[in-house]
């Protein structure tokens, strides 16, 4: 698709649907990823070691939803240019942080009536419904304060904690994209990646923490800011990343394909970071390449562009963040009535179709709501025109 039919114009706003479906597509990776957790060392040896690693690649498709949302977010600032900061934070909390609420409901309510709280073998199983639900854990999960456990009810919940943190600043950050020098915004936001597990040491040091892994916890916001910024970079520069895709040969665009797919699904491959005795999380640049490409193809190739607008998977992206929300809690109470009771293959039938249809209960009672709600609240009040009363004489001209 060449870049004059597809490219906007600047300040155009116009609604990416191929995106939409990009993160249905990597929120179902998440659901896979989950539920690979629970099958055999011997396959997830295979997974971790094929190109089926693709299919399970949870913590990357996170880094491309914080991609997306820093990619999205950025375009009605292209066409305001200026800081809107109340309406921009009313909608994101009606977008993000509503349907989070009822996704919390329904995992507390499920860990409540399902859960007995034993100990699995399977260590992964154990982060989660382990502990026995109070009023104290509730409240920090609802207002996401202090170092908590954030997988206790929802083993997905962690990366909103980060998406709501980043949202709060991030009008500054679309504002600064728009007005400072990109090589200037690349370097920030990788000054920000390196720097939160320097300073989440000195943090625990200084501040004598319990826990280091609360000091990382809390300045890994710092590391997924960058993404944020590295999509929003994309945005302000759409029209010439289109421009340049346009100009790839079909060999040199299936090279890149192959180069991006590799990039996102083993670039925080456990055997590398093993290797090297640095924090995994820096390898998730790696993972950012391949899916900064991912999204660039999504826009500019005529066959993935035709096959993400697609009635199915489009729709997969229109309730993809209800299914990130409501996956995990699914599969919960599956492990909790049915593990070690039906065959695997069996369990991931029920998973799957379980997981779908609760979904769309949830993206239709709760999600969808919350989005127009708000829209409603943001939208602009319309001008009543004023007119002259018939009372009153107009005075002489």
């Amino acid at each position: 698709m060449s870049a004059e039919t597809n490219s906007p114009r600047q300040g155009d706003t116009r609604r990416f649907y191929e995106l939409d479906s990009l993160r249905g597509l990597a929120a179902l990776t998440v659901v896979f990823h989950h539920f690979s957790r629970l099958c055999a060392t011997r396959i997830v040896h295979v997974i971790d070691r094929t190109p089926l690693r693709l299919l399970v690649a949870g913590h990357q498709a996170v880094i491309l939803f914080f991609l997306l949302s820093g990619f999205v977010l950025t375009l009605p600032y292209k066409k305001k240019g200026a800081l809107n900061y109340g309406p921009f934070l009313l909608k994101r909390v009606c977008r993000i942080y509503l349907p989070y609420l009822g996704a919390l409901a329904f995992a507390v309510l499920c860990d409540l009536h399902f859960s007995n709280h034993p100990h699995y073998d399977n260590y992964w199983i154990n982060w989660t419904w382990s502990a026995p639900v109070t009023t104290h854990l509730v409240f920090q999960h609802i207002l996401f304060l202090g170092n908590y456990d954030w997988s206790q009810f929802n083993t997905a919940f962690w990366s909103l904690v980060y998406e709501m943190r980043i949202s709060l600043v991030f009008p500054f950050l679309a504002i600064a994209v728009l007005r400072f020098r990109t090589i200037w915004l690349l370097l920030a936001a990788a000054v920000l990646s390196l720097a939160y597990f320097p300073l989440a040491i000195l943090f625990s040091n200084v501040l004598h923490l319990s826990s280091r892994d609360a000091a990382i916890n809390s300045t890994l916001t710092l590391h997924y800011a960058a993404f944020f910024i590295i999509g929003s970079v994309m945005a302000n520069h759409l029209p010439a990343i289109n421009r340049w895709y346009a100009r790839l040969t079909a060999v040199q665009a299936g090279a890149i394909a192959i180069i991006s797919l590799v990039l996102y699904g083993f670039s925080s491959a456990s055997s590398i970071i093993q290797h090297f005795s640095i924090p995994g999380d820096l390898f998730d640049w790696g993972t950012a390449a391949g899916a900064t490409m991912f999204i660039v193809f999504a826009m500019n190739s005529r066959p993935f562009h035709r096959f993400l607008t697609s009635r199915t998977i489009h729709h997969l992206g229109q309730i993809s963040y209800s299914l990130y929300l409501i996956h995990a809690t699914i599969l919960f109470v599956l492990i909790h009535t049915l593990w070690g009771r039906v065959p695997i293959g069996i369990l991931l039938s029920i998973y799957l179709t379980a997981t779908l249809a609760v979904t769309e209960i949830f993206y239709r009672l709760i999600e969808r709501p919350s989005m127009l709600l708000g829209r409603r609240l943001t939208a602009p009040r319309p001008v009543v025109a004023q007119t002259e009363s018939p009372l009153i004489a107009r005075p002489p001209a």
